[in-house]
């Protein structure tokens, strides 16, 4: 497990709040400035991870799942934010080849210094933030254990209005008290 520790954000730094904007290279070597994404997506998904993370790799790997199954307009994105530290060339080309043989395709982008995991105040890996149009804090989902994740898929189907293509892969309660499969998030979340 990694940790990251900061206090810049931590007391303003959670759901209602503006997003700090940052700037950082992608694995490709072009720049990202999330200011560019304001008013852009419905929802943007900041997804903290490293790929010698097994957390993380199984959480990307169900959020590709979930958005190729169930998510039919383009409405939002997902920013994988590679928080590993003092990255050399090699291993930069190793962790963009290890997410094209994932057949990831998300943006990516290398935090190398860990600014911007200090700035987000992430404490675990993997962690998701989801941001809204106006790149207001939406959802916080540290660690994503499997309890967060199915959380996680009801809130992306109610906040982007999805309709599925197929039937949930998930396991759910007879009655769950959910319209058509597809669950409001509960209080608090």
């Amino acid at each position: 497990m990694v940790s990251f520790y900061s206090s810049a954000f931590s007391s303003s730094f959670r759901k209602g709040f503006p997003a700090p904007t940052f700037t950082l290279n992608t694995v490709d070597g072009e720049t990202f400035d999330l200011a560019d994404y304001k008013e852009k997506q419905k929802l943007l998904i900041l997804y903290f991870c490293n790929n010698e993370n097994k957390d993380s790799v199984c959480g990307i790997e169900e959020l590709a799942e979930y958005f190729e199954g169930h998510i039919i307009e383009e409405k939002y994105q997902v920013i994988m934010i590679n928080a590993r530290k003092d990255l050399k060339e090699e291993d930069i080309a190793q962790i963009k080849e290890f997410w094209t043989d994932k057949k990831i395709s998300f943006t990516i982008l290398l935090d190398s210094q860990e600014e911007v995991s200090n700035l987000y105040n992430i404490e675990i890996l993997p962690t998701a933030i989801f941001l809204a149009k106006n790149l207001v804090v939406k959802r916080v989902y540290p660690g994503l254990i499997s309890k967060q994740q199915n959380l996680m898929f009801q809130y992306l189907s109610y906040f982007l209005g999805a309709e599925e293509k197929e039937a949930p892969k998930k396991k759910t309660k007879e009655d769950d008290s959910c319209d058509d499969g597809v669950c409001p998030p509960p209080p608090g979340y």
